[in-house]
Formats: C-alpha cells, sequence, structure tokens
C-alpha cells in the first residue's frame, strides 16, 4: 500500500517559537507516515495521548508519499528535508516548523526538486487552461513575428476566475519565453502576478521583479539568463522625468527585447468607456490613468474616440498577449480576428462543471460556486420618487446619493435609505405572503435562512466615496447591522492599488475573531477588478453602471472559490439587485454580447439568455411574491413597452456607429469598398471626408500629447464632428434601408450577423443600394457597431412580434 503523509498540531502542543530570522509560530507541527487515510491516523494517535482533547487542528492528510520516480518516500525524508533546512527539531516527529514549509518539503520529494518553503503549489492545469496554452502556443508559432514592428496579438476573452496569471506562466514555459513583461492599468493584481509565480513548483527557475526590487537587482535578474517576469503598472511605465525620458528605474523596460508583453485588465483602459465605472475616483493616479487611456483607446464610441492609441511606449517584443473577462467592444469592433482569441465564459465554465465525467477524477470546477440573481422592486419610494417629474426614471446613484456635513457624509434621502435597510430584513414584505402558480414566498437577504452564509461576508456596490462612508455610518448606528463588521474600502484611507488587500482582510478577520455575525464592504470601485477575495459571497448592487462589460465585472467578484482545509466553503454566490430595470435590460445586452461573439453563427440572444439563466437563475421579487424568470420575461423586461418612435430613435442611434479615426482609416485602406461607397450618390465624397477625419484626428493627438489646451484642440475638433455628422447622416439612410430589407425578408433576423450572412443579396442591393459584402465590410471594419445594431435589430424583431399579435387578437 502507499504511503501517505500527515501532520497536524493540536492544543497540547501549542508551544511557540521564534528564530533568529524572526519568525514566529504558535504550535509545534508533527510529521508522520500512514497506510491508513491521515485524518483516522490523527484521530487515533490523539485519543491516545489526550483523551477526551479536542480541537485538533488538521493541516492536511492523505498527502501520498510517492517521489518522481513511482518509488514511495518515508516521514523519515520529510525530517530530513526539514533538519536540512536548519529547521528544529525538538523531539521525535514534532517539528518547529509552518504549514507552508511541511507542504514545501513534500514537494520537493513528489517532484525531485530542491526545498524551497515558498514553493507549495503543485496543482495541474484544468482542461480549458491548457487549451488555452495549446492554442495561443499554436497561433503565435504559425505567425512568428519579424520584429518588433510585427508583434503578434492574440486576446485571451475568459471570464473572472480563469486563472489567468497561472495560465500565462505555463505559456511562457511553453514557449520557452525567458523575459517576460506584464503591463496592466490595475495594479491590484500585482499579488496574483507575483504568488503564482513563486507559490507553484512549476515555475521553480523563474525570477519575479516588480518596482519594489532594487534597480541594480532588477537589472541583474533580467541579465541572468535565468527566465524572468516582470510587473508594472501602466501609471509607472508611462511616467517620465523632467526631460520627458522615463524614469530612471523603467530605463531597461525599454532596453530589452522582450519575448512577450501581457496587458493584464486590457478592458479597464483600453477598449470601452465602461472603464470609468470600475475605479475609485479617489484613487487619483488610477483616476487620472483611466481617463487618459479612455480618451486614448476608447475606439468604441462616435463621439470622443479621437485619439489613436499607442499602447507600447517604446517597448519591445515579438507577441503581445491581451487578458480580459470583458472585452466585448473590442472583438465586436473588428480589432481582432477570430483565429485571435481565446474564448472562455461563465456558460462554458458551469457547462463542464455540470457535465463533468468522474470517471476522470475529481471535478476541478466543483469549486466554483454557481450564480444566482435576486432583483427587488423598491417599493413606494422608488416608485413616487420616478413618477414626481425631477428625475426620469429610477436611479440608484440618486437614491443613495450622499453629501458632505459637518465632519462626515450623510445620505440626501435618508428616508429611502431607511426604507431599503428595511427592505432587505423583509420588513417590507407583504403581511399575507400570496404564492401563486409559478410563484413563491419572496426571500430576502438579511431575513431568509437560504441567505445566511451568503451575507455573512458581502461587498454592497455604490457610487462614490460620500455614499460608502454615509452609509458606513448608517449601518454602525443600527441595532441590526451593527453586528457586521463595517468596513469601508473607499478613498485614500483605504489605500491605493495592491495595497487595498490587506486591510480588508484584516478586517475580514476581526469579524470571525470577535464572533461577529460577518462583514459588510462598502466599494465605489476599489478591489471590484483584478483582485480576488474569497469570503465574499454576495454583492449587492446599489449604483447604476450602464454597460454590460462594468456589471458583470462587478458581479463575478464574489465567484471566487472559498476553501478551509480542502472543504468548499461556497456553493452558491448571489447578486442582489434593485433595479430590475436596469439589471434585466444588462441582463440581455450581456446576452447579446455573448451571442455576437458565440462560435455557433445560429446562436442569438435567446437561445444564449436560455443557457446563461440554467446556470445563472434571476428570480424577481415584488412585495411578498417572488417569480423565477425565464427568457420571455427577461426580454419583456429589456424591450417590452417601446414605441414607434423609441424603435425609430434607437435607429437613427449615434451609437451604431464608429467615426473615428482608426476605423475611417481602415475604411480608407479598402479600396475596392472605398470605390462602390463613392458609386452611390450619398457617399460621392466619402474618401475626402474620411481622409479629413484621419487627419484632424492625429493633429488633435498630437495637440494632446503636447498639452495643448481647449483653444488649439477647437478646430481639430470641430472640423471631425463636422465631418463625422456628414457620414453618419448618410448611413442613417442605409439603416433605415436595412429595416425595409429586413421586413422583406422571409427569414426572421435576430443579429446583425444574419442580416450579414443573408442569402438574398439581390434584395439586399435592390432594397439599400449597397451590396451586402461592402455592408458586411463596414462591419467588419468597426464603422457599423455590431453590438449596438443587433440591439437595434432585436427591438425591431421585438416591437413588431408585439405588432402582429396585437392585431391578432383584435
Amino acid at each position: 500500500m502507499t504511503n501517505h503523509i500527515y501532520a497536524y498540531t493540536h492544543a497540547g502542543h501549542a508551544k511557540p517559537w521564534r528564530r533568529a530570522s524572526g519568525q514566529r509560530g504558535e504550535s509545534w507541527i508533527k510529521v508522520g507516515q500512514t497506510v491508513n487515510p491521515g485524518i483516522d491516523r490523527v484521530r487515533q494517535q490523539v485519543g491516545t495521548a489526550f483523551p477526551g482533547l479536542h480541537g485538533v487542528d488538521i493541516l492536511f492528510h492523505s498527502e501520498p508519499a510517492v517521489g518522481p520516480n513511482g518509488a514511495d518516500f518515508s516521514d523519515h525524508d520529510v525530517h530530513r528535508v526539514l533538519r536540512n533546512a536548519g529547521i528544529v527539531n525538538p523531539g521525535g516527529e514534532w517539528f518547529e516548523v509552518t504549514e507552508a514549509e511541511v507542504w514545501a518539503a513534500l514537494r520537493s520529494l513528489q517532484r525531485g526538486l530542491p526545498f524551497d518553503p515558498t514553493r507549495i503549489q503543485d496543482f495541474e492545469p484544468r482542461p480549458e487552461q491548457a487549451r488555452a496554452v495549446k492554442q495561443t502556443a499554436k497561433f503565435f508559432r504559425s505567425h512568428a513575428a519579424s520584429g518588433p514592428e510585427t508583434a503578434v496579438k492574440f486576446l485571451w476573452n475568459a471570464k473572472m476566475r480563469f486563472g489567468k496569471t497561472f495560465t500565462t506562466y505555463q505559456l511562457a514555459k511553453e514557449m520557452g519565453w525567458t523575459k517576460l513583461l506584464i503591463l496592466t492599468y490595475k495594479p491590484a493584481v500585482r499579488s496574483a502576478w507575483r504568488d503564482d509565480l513563486l507559490s507553484h513548483v512549476d515555475f521553480i527557475d523563474w525570477q519575479y521583479v516588480d518596482r519594489d526590487t532594487p534597480s541594480r537587482e532588477a537589472d541583474a535578474l533580467i541579465d541572468s539568463g535565468r527566465p524572468t517576469a516582470w510587473f508594472a503598472s501602466f501609471q509607472d511605465v508611462i511616467g517620465r522625468d523632467t526631460d520627458g525620458k522615463p524614469k530612471e528605474r523603467n530605463e531597461t523596460l525599454h532596453l530589452v527585447d522582450w519575448d512577450c508583453i501581457v496587458i493584464d485588465e486590457f478592458h479597464f483602459g483600453a477598449s470601452t468607456s465602461a472603464a470609468r465605472e470600475v475605479y475609485d475616483p479617489q484613487d487619483k493616479a488610477e483616476a487620472a490613468l483611466a481617463q487618459m487611456f479612455l480618451k486614448a483607446a476608447d475606439q468604441s464610441s462616435d463621439t470622443d474616440a479621437d485619439v489613436v492609441p499607442e499602447l507600447d511606449y517604446g517597448l519591445k517584443t515579438k507577441y503581445h498577449l491581451h487578458l480580459s473577462g470583458t472585452p466585448f467592444k473590442a472583438i465586436t469592433n473588428g480589432d481582432y480576428a477570430e483565429s485571435e482569441v481565446f474564448n472562455w465564459t461563465y456558460i462554458d465554465e458551469q457547462r463542464e462543471k455540470a457535465d463533468w465525467d468522474v470517471a476522470k477524477g475529481r471535478n476541478p470546477y466543483e469549486e466554483l460556486p454557481q450564480m444566482r440573481m435576486y432583483t427587488y422592486a423598491m417599493g413606494t419610494p422608488g416608485g413616487e420618487w420616478a413618477e414626481d417629474g425631477e428625475f426620469d426614471g429610477f436611479d440608484l446613484n440618486t437614491y443613495f446619493k450622499a453629501k458632505k456635513a459637518d465632519a462626515g457624509y450623510v445620505f440626501e434621502k435618508p428616508d429611502y435609505v431607511a426604507s431599503f435597510l428595511d427592505l432587505i430584513r423583509g420588513k417590507k414584505a407583504l403581511p399575507e405572503k400570496i404564492a401563486e402558480k409559478g410563484e413563491a414566498n419572496a426571500q430576502f437577504p438579511y431575513e431568509a435562512a437560504e441567505f445566511k452564509e451568503a451575507v455573512r461576508h458581502s461587498v454592497w456596490y455604490l457610487q462614490d466615496v460620500a455614499a460608502c462612508e454615509a452609509m458606513a455610518d448608517l449601518l454602525r448606528s443600527d441595532q441590526f447591522f451593527s453586528t457586521y463588521e463595517i468596513y469601508v474600502a473607499a478613498g485614500t484611507k483605504a489605500k491605493i492599488g495592491a495595497q487595498a488587500l490587506p486591510p480588508l482582510q484584516a478586517a475580514i478577520r476581526r469579524a470571525e475573531d470577535q464572533g461577529k455575525s460577518g462583514s459588510i464592504t462598502l466599494s465605489c470601485g476599489k478591489l471590484m477588478t483584478g483582485v480576488t477575495v474569497p469570503e465574499w459571497s454576495s454583492i449587492f448592487m446599489l449604483r447604476s453602471l450602464k454597460a454590460p462589460e462594468s456589471y458583470f465585472q462587478a458581479a463575478f467578484r464574489v465567484q471566487s472559490p472559498w476553501k478551509i482545509d480542502g472543504d468548499i466553503q461556497k456553493r452558491t454566490a448571489y447578486v442582489f439587485e434593485f433595479d430590475p430595470n436596469r439589471a434585466l435590460s444588462l441582463v440581455a445586452l450581456y446576452g447579446t454580447e455573448l451571442a455576437n461573439n458565440s462560435a455557433d453563427r445560429n446562436a442569438t440572444q435567446a437561445s444564449v439568455l436560455g443557457e446563461l439563466i440554467n446556470f445563472l437563475p434571476i428570480f424577481a421579487i415584488d412585495g411578498g411574491r417572488m417569480e423565477q424568470l425565464d427568457v420571455n420575461a427577461i426580454l419583456q423586461w429589456a424591450h417590452g413597452g417601446i414605441s414607434a418612435n423609441a424603435l425609430a430613435r434607437r435607429w437613427r442611434s449615434v451609437d451604431l456607429y464608429n467615426l473615428n479615426g482608426v476605423t475611417m482609416d481602415r475604411l480608407l485602406q479598402d479600396a475596392d469598398l472605398i470605390a462602390e461607397l463613392e458609386q452611390i450618390e450619398d457617399f460621392r465624397t466619402i474618401r475626402e471626408e474620411a481622409e479629413k477625419i484621419v487627419t484632424a484626428s492625429k493633429k488633435l493627438s498630437a495637440v494632446k500629447r503636447a498639452g495643448g489646451g481647449a483653444n488649439e484642440q477647437r478646430k481639430p475638433k470641430k472640423e471631425i464632428a463636422e465631418k463625422r455628422k456628414n457620414i453618419r447622416e448618410k448611413l442613417k439612410k442605409v439603416s433605415a434601408k436595412v429595416l425595409i430589407f429586413m421586413y422583406l425578408t422571409d427569414f426572421r433576423e435576430e443579429r446583425l450577423a444574419h442580416v450579414i450572412e443573408s442569402l438574398d443579396t439581390e434584395l439586399f442591393l435592390r432594397s439599400t443600394g449597397l451590396s451586402l459584402g461592402s455592408y458586411a465590410k463596414l462591419t467588419e471594419i468597426g464603422v457599423i457597431d455590431v453590438g449596438n445594431m443587433t440591439d437595434a435589430i432585436q427591438k425591431f424583431r421585438y416591437f413588431e412580434k408585439k405588432s402582429i399579435e396585437a392585431l391578432v387578437e383584435s
């Protein structure tokens, strides 16, 4: 039988120790061996030595003692490794050792590696991680760059919790890279990049460098020939001294020929205006960086994408790897070819989890919680507010708006916030809870037993620092909520970047150590991207986000695995939503974007939503009733009530087109497309107008880089706006004719891809005056916005369907 190593400690050996280095421990740890399950052996020993003693702290059990050659090793071998490392052995099998050091000793014997107390991880890549490495490596090798000017890019469109850091390092090993530069818009991810590299046995030869590494030491490491990962934030890299040169500590970055530059959290700074919604505005460096990149790289907008992005800053590399959980705009607007993208969505993950063949062994997805969403109608206060004429509809940002008062902050509508706190405790439910067909009695976050563990540690997502501080004061003074540890993760006092995580972790530990009900973290953006807080099991959406990218980036924060001693603590994670109209519209848009990026060309919003809510059930609570929503109900929320005038406005909207310097430059590069457009009366001057937009955009970019003010920017901005308006009006006419085409065809188009792939090419030409091939090209180069045009198509189809149903009923 195979030997197993076990290790444990208990109150009988709570003997503090201290090393010359200053490292301390609270207990000795025993390391032994057995052919029986480790947990049974420990119970047997402790029961014999300390009858009636409880509280054994099992560190691990049944860990196989098998070396790389398949031969068993013994506990004496583990003891030898520990003693050789200078670890004190006060007697028998007991050691003054940390848990990590015992793990490291085991790993060194299992893998035949030198003892390294930091390298305690030994897990294998999950199947999708292995596929990402294989697909990316194959693409890079078949598109080898001849030099920095031909660097090849690849995108991982992978949901949060994919394991991007670990998988990136596996790719680096596969490719044989030795110089890897990781750039990020979110410095808080630094700990993940450092810990994954230094804790896993697969990367034992690798070295890690970041801004805390002394310059001389960093230079020596990169020149050593050993594989090196250098982590840097864009805030740091783009910084310049008074002479306009890179900061001295960053000079090496510009001298190295990097094998690959990884851009992490790519969506934050380089894709969409949704980035405005995911940073703490009090983090000045982060906010300034976000605004700079939004101006430079927001290529999805027709109005503020005036500057062509320059993301390399003179850095040299052969390959670019972009990492993002929500890069929808970049994909749909043609920034990446289909072959340049690896996709991994929440649906993919949960499908694999559900379909895992137990014959293959342990389910690697078991620890990834399923998500559930509960939407709550806010009741009378919200309704009165929406109808009083002061505001255009319900808005959470205004509902929870706070202002400075004396030495603190207060809510402008304290009665509304008090009503909200009553709602989440179930105090505003109907006296009689009526369960009708398809409905159940309502459940509320801090009332229902089902949610007890979900709200043990939660994060409440608010609009700004004022709202966070006002909410903290209110909760701490509340008899019920004061039993929770209230932590404000907002503003500069909560630290910035990677330094913001330890104070939160300390707050969660306080809640556990002091026996509190749990913890509530209040955030307006800090810790909402790039970090992992395993204990968070629910998120309260208390701000109005506009983009599905931002919404789901925040929502999936709470899906992080949480295990204690190998036991899964979180099987389900929850989103508690208090603006159903907004939330379900974003869910519908998310379905649209998933369909647009699906490999299945027949995927529609409805089909993708059907699979999504199979793994992310959505429940609507209104008063005392609760109903699980199906696809039709969600689409009713998203499209219901749209009038003919509203539909017309949607099809005239400016966001259907991207008329910036980037897309106009792509247009000018296609001679055949330009030639066909010029044959159409409305587009006779398209070449001239596109050229002026490109020229003016470049001029505006130069002016902004040189620090030019409003007066210098006014002329190029005016020219860009005029030419955009001209082209937009012409494209609106084409879009109106596309509606005619859709009405005339027998096929019921539900997404832009269905229009482009239509077999009625002659009908399209007769209807619009433009060939279907050219319309497809306008989409491919990003002039036609795929996501927004698909949304407009879906609203047209929904309106058409309802109109026909009304006629039939009449």
